[in-house]
């Protein structure tokens, strides 16, 4: 199944373990993504018989964060972070580590296949996850083992993975939708290929930052740069004149470079 079949069966993208896998399915060898979610079904079931009774939250988390981090040993991986590997969720459930996005996707898939409403929270420079619950959202940091995150953790992680240079907003604790969860997963990778200058590999990651948001002017913008550099000016023309219908504000980049493919075209 492709990404786009995907999206037409599950447009929310609830099935969040799957859509992960299809979302990054051109960089994989086997995009099956049967074995792991057979493997997360296992790891529920476990987990299910674990269950307190009666029920208490702090110790079902308990029991979660056991399997995943103690049990099973994932970890994030700080000695090769930008290791494409780890947004790979194939990848990171074979190697017991990934990036924090990769992690909180298996926690809150695990987390929803308990009953729990678990969702993802994206901070800025640093991904992690929340249950909503009555009385509020409460957050975890699977990246670090599943860590209790409040307002003063937020807003350390802010500032780590800024370096200081963005101020925390207790808005930043805020649910991302499965799809937005999706999008940054693929933009990690896509920023990493065009760091790299790996045009071919930014191409597919474009395309898939396009079916995830096809409203969104930026993605169309850098595909039209990636086509640029694989010498394409008919798609980086096209890409253009859409980024442009989309673009909520004119931006000077994207009518200069029509400008000069129009005249040279």
């Amino acid at each position: 199944m492709s990404l786009l079949e995907y999206l037409r069966l599950d447009p929310q993208c609830r099935n969040l373990a799957e859509g992960a896998i299809h979302a990054v399915a051109p960089a994989l060898e086997d995009p099956d993504p049967a074995p792991v979610i057979m493997q997360l079904n296992d790891w529920a079931f476990t987990l299910a018989g674990r269950m307190p009774l009666p029920w208490n939250t702090h110790q079902a988390l308990e029991a979660l964060n056991h399997l995943l981090f103690v049990e099973l040993g994932f970890e994030g991986d700080r000695e090769t972070y930008d290791d494409p590997l780890n947004a790979l969720l194939p990848a990171v459930v074979t190697r017991r580590k990934g990036l924090p996005i990769a992690l909180s996707i298996l926690w809150i898939d695990l987390a929803r296949r308990l009953g729990f409403d678990a969702v993802g929270v994206g901070l800025p420079g640093h991904f992690i996850a929340g249950l909503r619950t009555e009385h509020a959202l409460l957050c975890f940091d699977p990246f670090n083992h599943g860590r209790a995150v409040g307002e003063e953790g937020g807003a350390a992680l802010v500032k780590a993975a800024s370096a200081g240079r963005i101020a925390f907003h207790r808005d930043m604790l805020s649910p991302a939708t499965d799809r937005q969860i999706l999008v940054r997963l693929v933009r990690n990778l896509h920023l990493r290929f065009m760091h790299a200058e790996d045009w071919e590999e930014a191409l597919w990651t474009a395309t898939h930052l396009i079916l995830l948001n096809p409203g969104d002017s930026r993605s169309h913008k850098e595909r039209a740069f990636v086509h640029l550099q694989r010498d394409e000016p008919g798609p980086a023309l096209r890409d253009l004149r859409e980024a442009l219908r989309l673009s909520p504000d004119p931006d000077p980049e994207i009518q200069a470079w029509l400008q000069q493919l129009e005249a040279s075209g």
